[in-house]
């Protein structure tokens, strides 16, 4: 089987949902982390009546056409509808197909040498023994999504496995077609578990997935208000002091001794002396100057305010009904071997860990010690039959005196993780 490594350099991603709800949630998930709707692929076994081969032409394939889209609208899987087709897939019956599988199904439904669902997905990269796994959960009633990732492989695959989804890695299929008795209980398993959101392994375990909503802040600039500056022109009555100069006429008469009339002068003539007078007159005259101005700018601050909202997050609680809790001492045994200690699930923890949060930047080694923690308390008598949260507070004291340096928050999620796993020898 193709390792992880070598899938990412190929695409599509695929998933297998058994619940047609979580397909669609996540077909939603992947549009929000960017993925375009022609990336997107889903087909589905669809009802009786809404098939037609592609080879129809006329009021049958409107027909076809409309009942395809009727059957994806009203979900998310709506929003792949334009490319929505219902198709008479060879070996399958009625399919209900959207975005780029409704394109490839289509052009594969051409001739039924093209190999149907198998030829579509081996046309878009997958290996034939995986599609033909695919083919089979379809023909079983379940959904399948697929992504055309590219080299945001595993960024596609976590987004599907986060809503529910398997796919062929996790599947004990076999290039036959057929399950060993294992995997027959394991996928009866899965059944089971995908009532509740879980998924389940080959191995016969199943993992609950534990959700919650984190609020995410995010800032927009919009505008907060604004400062306007207007100019008024006023008037007003203002008095200047000026000082003005004058001329003023003084006639004085004067008597002087009598003499005689001197040459030139003219007597007994009438006539009129005119003599100007002169004087200083004021008038305004206007000048504008500045005065002063008025400066405005603007500068960024920075304010610290707290954003509050209701977040959501699911508890997994383990409840024991009948004979399920094993007596003190005495470990799980898979058929065929002894004592599941911790060297031997080790690695198993290890996996999931690495597929899981090994892109973290973390290391196993710094999480380690808490798995084991938890792995060995679920056995110890005192907690036997008690769930997580009714044993927290005494597992917390019992971890800070054994690890005094490693505080309980940062243990607490593996701990819990161990301690609601099904052990199994590995």
């Amino acid at each position: 089987m193709a390792s992880d490594q070598d899938r990412g350099e190929r695409s599509p991603v695929v998933g297998v949902f058994d619940d047609r709800a979580q397909a669609e949630q996540a077909v939603e998930q992947l549009r929000r982390a960017g993925f375009r709707d022609d990336d997107i692929g889903f087909a589905t076994r669809g009802e009786e009546g809404t098939d037609r081969s592609g080879l129809d032409t006329g009021t049958e394939n409107e027909t076809g056409s409309h009942a395809a889209t009727g059957a994806v609208a009203g979900g998310v899987l709506g929003g792949l509808a334009g490319a929505a087709a219902a198709l008479l897939i060879p070996g399958i019956g009625p399919v209900v197909a959207g975005g780029i599988l409704a394109a490839t199904l289509g052009g594969a439904a051409i001739g039924a040498a093209a190999g149907g669902l198998i030829g579509a997905l081996t046309g878009m990269g997958v290996p034939e023994d995986e599609a033909r796994y695919y083919d089979q959960q379809v023909q079983e009633g379940r959904t399948i999504v697929t992504v055309k990732a590219g080299d945001r492989y595993q960024e596609a695959r976590d987004i599907l496995r986060r809503y529910g989804a398997s796919d062929y890695g996790a599947s004990g299929y076999s290039e036959s077609g057929t399950m060993t008795t294992g995997q027959m209980a394991a996928g009866s398993t899965r059944t089971a578990a995908m009532s509740t959101g879980a998924t389940a392994t080959s191995q016969g375990e199943i993992r609950v997935p534990e959700v919650e909503e984190r609020l995410e802040v995010e800032k927009r600039p919009v505008q907060a208000g604004e400062v306007r500056i207007r100019k008024d022109v006023e008037e007003e009555q203002q008095t200047v002091p000026v000082e003005l100069r004058r001329e003023e006429v003084h006639v004085e008469k004067r008597d002087v001794p009598d003499r005689p009339l001197q040459p030139g002068e003219q007597a007994f003539q009438e006539g009129t002396i005119r003599v100007p007078v002169h004087a200083e007159e004021a008038y305004a005259r206007k000048e504008a100057v500045v005065t002063g101005e008025v400066v405005v700018n603007k500068e960024q601050t920075t304010e610290r305010e707290e954003i509050a909202d209701t977040v959501r997050r699911t508890e997994v609680h383990v409840e024991n009904q009948g004979e399920t809790v094993r007596p003190a001492g005495q470990e799980t045994v898979a058929s065929g071997a002894g004592a599941a200690g911790w060297d031997t699930v080790a690695p198993r923890y290890r996996n999931t860990w690495q597929q899981r949060y090994g892109t973290s930047g973390g290391r196993w080694e710094d999480y380690e010690p808490a798995y084991r923690y938890g792995y060995e308390m679920r056995d110890d008598p005192r907690y036997q039959g008690r769930s997580f949260d009714e044993v927290e507070g005494d597992l917390e004291k019992d971890w800070a005196m054994r690890n005094p340096t490693s505080p309980w928050e940062k243990a607490k999620a593996s701990v819990r993780e161990t301690w609601s796993d099904v052990k199994s020898a590995v």
